[in-house]
């Protein structure tokens, strides 16, 4: 199942649905499922909660649901901000150039993946749990 955001800041049920992962607008998928007060770790995740209230409920982590030639327009900064599939073109913020199943890296992108600021370099979002890499281009 993946996770659409449904306008807003993603952070809580009611402001995302539940699509199959095939579903050709799907933005994220869920990458685990965390009880009460624990968190997703890595800034790379987007997520998803529940409950208001710190340390009731469940957080949903969510990772990007990229395939190559994919592309992601994107409102402010991943995880907290607005990410939409789009056609690619001048809407799109960014498009994907490769993903990387099984390994958490952002070397495995290119030289300079780390660097998301230089927008002539490949950008990457590397997922540890599970290991996971997309690599995309602004």
């Amino acid at each position: 199942m993946a996770a659409e955001e449904q306008g807003g800041k993603l952070g809580s049920p009611q402001e995302a649905r539940i699509v199959s992962c095939t579903a050709p607008d799907a933005a994220y998928k869920v990458a685990m499922r965390l009880d009460g007060n624990e968190h997703c770790g890595d800034n790379t995740y987007g997520y998803v909660r529940n409950s208001p209230s710190r340390g009731d409920g469940w957080r949903l982590c969510l990772m990007l649901n990229a395939k190559v030639g994919d592309c992601f327009h994107q409102e402010i900064g991943f995880p907290t901000g607005t990410v939409t599939k789009v056609a690619c073109g001048p809407s799109a913020s960014y498009r994907v150039v490769a993903v990387v199943p099984g390994r958490a890296d952002k070397d495995a992108c290119a030289q300079g993946a780390a660097r998301p600021a230089d927008p002539t370099q490949p950008v990457a979002f590397a997922y540890p749990e599970p290991p996971h890499t997309v690599c995309v281009e602004r």
